[in-house]
């Protein structure tokens, strides 16, 4: 096989970890619910009706990425939340919601001890590096808690779904991000914590696929990564068994 000369990550479960995500869920939604009725002070809806329809949307729509391979920009996951409501939903709402839910998530991520090294090491021996995230929000607020993570300049390409008409593991998302990053996909390669959106994705237009093992329920006895690992710190070594740089 080509020896690899890009990696491409994904990013919740990977390069950062997002804890009690489903926990929090309400905390988020009420905070976009009280940004919402700051900027239009007659919504109807209680707060507990708000969170339910936007949990409820948001459920709505993994089903049918997971289903589909399908993807959708924020502003129509709370559309559809705001239609469960039986609400009319004029641009100023959306991004009232929008802007509550953004200032509730940011900052809620921890990056992993090893994300930093790890992608430091690889771009000092020449790897292109890049970012292929499913989600529903804004690239621009992914952007933002990279940054301030430090780790926005450590990436050359950052893809997000939000942005595409697919998601993970439809075929179209991994041409996308390899073509960004300007290499064949035969020469890159993909790591993530889900074994069919991350690793059988990329194997299926010629990547290789490593599945970053976790305990977050997403391992599948149908595929077969072309390496396993337990740390981002691993890949450095992994990648020269294979000839790279």
């Amino acid at each position: 096989m080509t020896a690899p000369r890009a990696v491409v990550f994904d990013l919740g479960g990977t390069l950062v970890h997002w804890p009690d995500w489903e926990g929090g869920a309400p905390a988020k939604w009420g905070l976009a619910y009280e940004s919402l009725r700051a900027a239009h002070g007659d919504v109807t809806a209680s707060k507990e009706q708000f969170v339910d329809a936007m949990r409820a949307a948001e459920k709505a729509h993994w089903e049918r990425v997971d289903r589909d391979h399908w993807s959708g920009p924020p502003t129509g996951l709370v559309s559809e939340g705001f239609r469960q409501l039986g609400m009319e939903a004029d641009d100023r709402a959306l991004l009232a919601a929008l802007d509550g839910y953004a200032r509730a998530v940011a900052g809620w991520c921890t990056v992993f001890a090893d994300t930093r090294g790890t992608l430091a090491v690889l771009r000092e021996r020449g790897y292109r590096l890049g970012l292929l995230s499913n989600t529903w929000w804004a690239a621009e607020w992914h952007n933002a808690d990279l940054a301030a993570h430090g780790l926005a300049g450590m990436l050359d390409e950052l893809v997000y779904t939000s942005d595409l008409p697919h998601s993970k593991p439809h075929p179209s998302v991994f041409r996308e991000v390899a073509s960004r990053l300007g290499v064949e996909p035969g020469a890159c390669v993909m790591i993530g914590d889900r074994q069919i959106d991350d690793v059988a994705g990329a194997r299926a237009v010629g990547m290789r696929g490593i599945w970053r093992r976790n305990d977050s329920g997403f391992p599948t006895s149908d595929v077969t990564p072309d390496a396993t690992v337990d740390a981002l710190a691993e890949l450095p070594r992994l990648l020269r068994t294979w000839g790279g740089a």
